[in-house]
């Protein structure tokens, strides 16, 4: 359920929030501040990597990742400000007083206040080791191929170091553990966790071992499995000083008693007591003070919603708070105990208490265990979790259920006790009174005749947000009458706007028998407890009943299980027995089987990506870290908070008058006339500042230039803009409504229909359905990024910029400074991802802050929000496809394709022609089929413009003929994969769209997928696990693919690359493509090495500028290994042969040698390489020529596992088959098939992005909505095999382009669902033919498809005139 609060329920908050202004502020906290012990503390005190880093009078409001790069420790990374994706993880060790002892946690540093690591050590990535003094945890995500882009790789390596630190034996499954607050977009996640697990505690099967783990110190002779002790003893000798707590902060802690104190800026005041009374005492003087712990709910409060406290108070150093106290009847947790602390103690607890005592607190551990992440565990307190009262809180159904209670205390009240099913007032209401604080949480034991259960469901297993959550209780008395219900408690999360109990059903059920039927009493009931509108805030309204039922029938099978034991007749089926535990997951597992080349050979081997070592350390530099220049500013976006209307005013006086603020771009500010205000990758049909009329929400109108990027934000809000409101559209189906399309639309004919003749009908049937696509978040993790220096001369300027197309950027900013192109320089030395998003839409940032550059001449850097970010910059293209398909029932050919494919292509057309057609030329994947007829139109809605994503619309063709080709296999009763294989395409055929298909190795492809994923022996076992089973099923399907490579645009398949050859032998590349973790760089430097046969060491490639090599085009369409590799071969074939007479002349001579003669000789040792794509002719008018150079073929093979009461999933197995020629570096094209799966995965289940039906506003922002795979989601098993001896006489090197191709085989999985979602239906008697899934493959469509009886009693469809709370565009 989505709703204001974040992603997880957060720390220690007290009270309504205090909305004010910032003048306002001052009045109020200048007034009347308390007079208590407490002392002003000027100073903060915090030790980075073992030494000590002071502010004076600091910011109270600024975060701890703020302090570390102040500093220069520019490897913790930003990745998103909400704690949601770990890129910024940290290590604070700080001296526990109870045990005496040093803790070291892992924690958010883009939440945690800096003012709350006053007196502690932080630990950062440099901290842990450098390039030349690796840490083992950095060397072995490095060497096992972890690293891609690199923005994420420090917050991981830092998540492992915590766990190891903590404790050097963790075990595989916790290392896998370690990672559940941390999120990679790139690897696919397999590559870290082998790298990680080196460094685990291994598991062994013989007789010495404990508990089936070696316990070896030594070498040890049964250890065939490779306990690596060395590893682990080298984390304990090789730890630099800087991981332990320095000595001097140490003697501090142990021989001064902790003080209380204030720092105060002059706006924000921050108290850190130590005693109960000073909190009283702030509390009385200040009610409406925020009290924070881990600040993961205040810090998003401040940050997304503006909401500005002046008295924040931070009681975490409060020994009183902290105390846990165990009883006879329960136990007493300290209101400022973590949600970790807590989790350990009662986890100890449960190994002590008897079996019916444990129940409640096994509730508690069941939804902590899915609670937020470690790191946000780690801060977190228990009381900020209950007293922000969020209705989707994973703990206080738990608490409410189990009649917790609460002691509270005022200065002026004094102390009261107040139930957990009585402290729910209301929307983020409590019981508690003004000044009143959380002192404590009493936990009773569950008694004998007691039986507790708690569920969650959300999109993801790890770090998700419920979408509804329970805990119930009942409590039976057992007689002769039977098992009577004596006391029930059901409460639930999700379903309401606080933690609510089930009231009427909980009455209904007292005094009831308890047997099977009893969900047939209730379930009517349940349903009148949450009466909630089709259009209820959160959406999912079926679903979310549903999930109500489906809690309450595996609470009936988990209570009948146990009153079985005493009682046969509450036996319960072997066929519901899975029902009553969670899917779980094994450890993480794989293979990776390719072919490498000679050792003599550097082309065709597997060479560590060029960055790795400095990605892991946190030394590779991304735009943020640079350091600060002479003079920067800053910049704030002011954009529309509005999807479709007419700009009436804007008022920037209030926001002017801020201190700090130097003035105001807009489209005023953009030199020349309006079109110099117009831009665009192909058209330039949008405008760079909004004039009159904006298009979408978040459109930017103008820009607050500050000298901080604090002031620049807080004066934007100033910015006040009057509209007229002009009726929007959204959807595609409110666009083909409206008939609101890009002209004119494509269209694409073969056989009888390019010869506009009748189609032969004989014997033919006619199959028609639709598929829907949802689109896709980028969410790559440095997000859009530039820095634009303006010089002194010529009106020259420097950028350096987060982009796939440096010379796009350098084009548009020609274009709207109005200055020529030979001005500027676009330099990019990486990026933290890129995924296509990057291609043409961060042209737009870099375009304004250089208006703002030019206008202020100061150099002007700016990095999106991740919330700014993914609102403005697009997504992949959602699509509709309506097909009619004609096939040969007797033989299974195919005889035709009619399609009409819609796309949403936002408010301009951007890339969306060139992604349409695309996916055009996809809509046959494998198959042949002789007669097609596609129609292609673009949607114009009032969105942000969709763009460039991997796979480009090709994933978008594939998934639409995918969906066809099922349906019409259900229509004519042939199984799929029959159907599939008469269908293929053969060697020499034609496509559709003329293009010939030469080397077709697909075959080969698919019959190696067969054998080796052993597919048909698998159908088997999972057609009887179905039997076997209930409420558990599994699917196992195949998937192909044929991707096209070649941008679709001819003049684009061309590339330059410059080399320059140094007097000592030394190499410099440099060529037109940027690397974004791909290993592009990397394969330049084998291609290079290797044709002038010397060391890689010897070759660099420094970053990629507009000065070297010009008029390059986008590093994109998977393409660019073939073009820049070709033209980097171009450059040194040509000083190769300048060095050719001198290499006769001196044949024993060395590489250095040689270099040295053909300088003093005058050999040209630089080359301009250039090469361009031959035969590349299409013509979209005639359906003539080649499109595509060559084609990429893969198969995959994907099981899953269902839990069909609440729609979660597992992928157990994955296997991918792929032939790509003869890979330049197998374990970098392995990591990007790896990378390509999850993304892929992530697009067809849980990837989906929403908006309001109302305003445009996009709901799914940030990390805490919006959910890409976790560690925890990718296949348990996945296995990865490259066919051998395939080459490509097309590329360089016989390779075969490879980022974009394998993403479709991430939808295995999506047609894996399906047909456990298929088992499912049979079982509740709907038959196993043809329905209709739409993509992703959520949780909410896989419950709500599998029909059962809940699902019809859950239905609550819309009222004439009623928009539902969230839609797909």
């Amino acid at each position: 359920m989505l709703s204001e609060g974040s992603k997880f329920s957060p720390s220690w908050a007290v009270t309504v929030a205090l909305q004010c202004t910032l003048g306002q502020e001052k009045k109020e906290t200048r007034k009347n501040y308390i007079q208590t012990t407490m002392h002003p503390k000027r100073r903060l005190s915090i030790w980075l990597n073992g030494r000590e880093f002071t502010d004076k009078d600091p910011d109270p409001t600024e975060s701890l990742i703020s302090f570390i790069r102040r500093q220069g420790f520019t490897g913790t990374k930003l990745g998103c400000s909400e704690g949601g994706c770990g890129s910024c993880t940290v290590v604070v060790s700080s001296y526990d007083r109870s045990t005496g002892s040093v803790q070291h946690k892992s924690v958010n540093s883009c939440l945690l206040p800096a003012c709350a690591a006053d007196g502690k050590n932080v630990v950062t990535i440099e901290g842990i080791g450098s390039v030349d003094r690796m840490h083992p945890v950095q060397e072995k995500i490095a060497d096992a191929y972890g690293s891609q882009c690199g923005f994420c790789t420090p917050g991981i390596a830092m998540s492992l170091f915590a766990t190891l630190k903590n404790n050097p034996n963790a075990s595989e499954h916790e290392i896998e553990e370690s990672f559940d607050g941390n999120l990679c977009r790139c690897t696919g996640y397999r590559s870290i966790l082998d790298g990680a697990k080196k460094l685990a505690r291994k598991r062994c099967d013989e007789p010495c071992s404990d508990n089936g783990y070696c316990t070896s110190n030594a070498t040890c002779d049964h250890k065939t499995n490779g306990h690596d002790v060395s590893d682990i003893e080298d984390i304990k000798k090789q730890q630099p000083d800087a991981t332990e707590m320095p000595e001097k902060l140490l003697n501090l802690h142990k021989n001064v008693a902790p003080s209380s104190y204030f720092f105060d800026d002059g706006e924000v005041r921050w108290y850190r007591p130590v005693r109960v009374d000073e909190l009283l005492d702030i509390l009385d003087e200040h009610p409406q003070a925020k009290i924070i712990n881990g600040n993961s709910e205040v810090g998003i409060e401040t940050r997304f919603k503006n909401q500005r406290y002046p008295v924040l108070v931070y009681p975490a150093e409060i020994q009183e708070l902290l105390q846990i106290h165990v009883a006879d009847d329960g136990i007493e947790i300290g209101a400022a105990t973590t949600i970790a602390t807590m989790q350990a103690k009662l986890k100890e607890l449960c190994t002590s208490l008897p079996e019916f005592k444990q129940r409640g607190i096994v509730a508690v551990l069941d939804n902590i265990r899915w609670f937020a992440g470690n790191h946000i565990r780690n801060v977190a307190a228990i009381a900020g979790n209950i007293v922000t009262a969020s209705p989707i809180s994973d703990l206080n159904p738990v608490f409410v259920a189990l009649g917790a209670f609460l002691t509270v205390k005022s200065k002026a009240g004094g102390v009261r006790k107040i139930s957990m099913r009585e402290f729910f007032l209301g929307y983020r209401k409590t019981a508690l009174r003004p000044s009143e604080v959380v002192l404590s949480i009493y936990i009773p034991f569950s008694k004998e005749n007691e039986f507790v259960k708690s569920y969650k469901q959300a999109r993801r297993k790890d770090d998700d947000i419920a979408i509804v959550n329970a805990c119930m209780n009942v409590s039976i008395e057992s007689n002769e009458n039977g098992h009577m219900i004596k006391e029930a408690c059901l409460a639930f999360g999700g379903l309401g706007p606080t933690t609510v109990i089930a009231a009427k059903t909980c009455t209904k059920i007292l005094g009831q028998r308890w047997t099977h039927e009893l969900i047939d009493l209730s379930a009517p009931t349940l349903l009148e407890d949450f009466p909630l509108a089709a259009s209820a805030p959160g959406g999912q309204i079926e679903f979310r009943k549903a999930l109500a039922l489906s809690f309450f029938q595996k609470f009936q099978l988990h209570v009948s299980s146990k009153l079985s034991q005493s009682d046969s007749a509450l036996s319960i089926s072997s066929r519901d027995v899975s029902s009553l535990l969670d899917i779980e997951r094994g450890v993480t597992s794989g293979s990776q089987e390719f072919v490498e080349a000679p050792e003599s050979e550097i082309v065709g081997r597997s060479m560590l990506h060029a960055s790795a070592y400095k990605q892991v350390t946190g030394t590779a530099i991304y735009i943020d870290d640079i350091p600060k220049l002479a003079g920067e500013l800053a910049i704030a976006l002011v954009g529309s908070t509005v999807a479709h209307g007419r700009i009436l005013s804007v008022d920037t006086s209030k926001a002017l008058e801020v201190p700090g603020v130097v003035g105001y771009v807009c489209a005023k500010d953009v030199p020349g006339d309006r079109h110099n205000n117009l831009i665009g990758p192909v058209a330039h049909d949008e405008e760079l500042f909004a004039t009159e009329i904006v298009l979408y929400m978040g459109q930017p109108i103008g820009a607050i230039v500050a000298d901080t990027e604090k002031t620049a934000n807080y004066a934007s809000k100033l910015v006040k803009i009057e509209y007229e409101r002009l009726e929007p559209i959204f959807t595609i189906e409110e666009a083909i409504a409206a008939k609101s399309f890009f002209d004119p639309p494509r269209k694409l004919q073969s056989g009888c229909y390019a010869k506009n003749e009748p189609l032969n009908n004989e014997g033919l049937v006619f199959v028609e359905g639709s598929a829907r696509i949802a689109g896709q978040e980028h969410f790559y993790l440095e997000t859009q990024a530039s820095l634009v220096v303006p010089k002194q001369e010529d009106n020259e300027l420097e950028v350096f910029a987060s982009t796939q197309h440096p010379s796009e950027t350098q084009h548009l900013l020609s274009h709207v400074l109005g200055i020529p192109s030979n001005r500027i320089v676009v330099r990019v030395k990486r990026l933290g991802g890129g995924f296509g998003g990057k291609e043409s839409r961060s042209a737009f940032l870099t375009c304004i802050l250089a208006v703002a550059a030019r206008k202020f001449r100061a150099p002007i850097r700016h990095q999106l929000t991740r919330e700014q970010d993914m609102a403005i910059t697009g997504t992949r293209h959602p699509f509709l496809g309506r097909y009619r398909v004609g096939v040969d029932k007797a033989s299974g050919r195919l005889a035709s394709l009619q399609l009409e494919l819609y796309s949403n292509g936002g408010f301009s057309a951007d890339l969306s022609y060139a992604v349409l057609e695309r996916a055009m030329t996809h809509s046959d994947n494998t198959y042949r089929i002789p007669n097609v007829d596609i129609i292609g139109r673009i949607c114009k809605t009032n969105l942000p413009t969709n763009t460039a994503f991997r796979g480009f619309g090709g994933p978008q063709g594939m998934m639409v003929a995918e969906q066809w080709i099922n349906h019409v296999a259900d229509v004519i009763g042939r199984d799929v994969n029959e159907l599939r294989v008469i269908n293929f395409y053969k060697n020499g055929d034609v496509t559709h769209f003329s293009n010939p298909l030469d080397d077709y190795h697909f075959e080969r492809v698919w019959s190696e997928l067969l054998e080796t994923s052993d597919f048909e022996k698998r159908k088997k076992d999972v057609l009887q696990f179905n039997k076997d089973h209930r409420y558990r099923k599994r699917g196992i399907a195949l998937l192909p693919t044929k991707f096209g490579l070649s941008f679709t645009a001819r003049h684009l398949n061309q590339a330059g690359a410059l080399v320059h050859v140094y007097i000592d032998g030394s190499v410099l590349v440099t060529h037109g493509g940027t690397e974004m973790g791909q290993g592009l760089h990397t394969k330049m430097i084998q291609i290079a090495a290797q044709a002038f046969s010397i060391p890689v060491s010897m070759v660099h490639l420094s970053e990629t500028s507009t000065n070297t090599v010009a008029n390059t085009s986008a590093t994109a369409a998977s393409f660019s290994s073939d073009l820049n590799g070709m033209a980097v071969l171009d450059a040194c074939t040509q000083i190769l042969n300048r060095l050719k007479p001198l290499q006769e002349k001196y044949p024993e001579e060395s590489w250095n040698g040689i270099i040295k003669k053909a300088y003093f000789d005058r050999v040209n040792l630089s080359a301009n390489g250039f090469f361009k794509t031959p035969d590349l002719s299409y013509d979209w008018a005639t359906n003539t020529g080649r499109m595509f150079s060559y084609f990429t073929y893969g198969a995959a093979c994907a099981e899953v596992e269902i839990d069909t009461l609440t729609g979660d999933h597992t992928v157990r197995r994955a296997d991918v088959v792929m032939d790509i020629g003869t890979p330049i570096n197998p374990s970098i094209d392995v990591g990007q098939i790896e990378g390509a799966f999850a993304q892929g995965m992530g697009w067809s289940t849980i990837e989906e992005p929403l908006i309001s039906p109302t305003t445009g506003f996009l709901l799914t922002r940030g990390p805490g909505a919006y959910k890409i795979p976790g560690f925890r989601d990718v296949p348990e098993d996945l296995r990865i095999r490259i066919i051998k001896g395939s080459r490509n006489a097309r590329a360089v090197h016989s390779s075969k382009a490879i980022g974009e191709p394998p993403l479709f085989m991430g939808a295995s999985v999506f047609f894996a669902l399906k047909e456990a979602v298929r088992a499912s239906r049979e079982e509740n008697g709907l038959g196993s033919g043809h329905f209709a899934m739409s993509s992703p493959a959520t949780s909410e469509r896989i419950r709500l498809l599998c029909g059962d009886r809940f699902v019809g009693m859950a239905a609550t469809p819309l009222k004439v005139g009623e928009k539902p709370f969230s839609v797909t565009p």
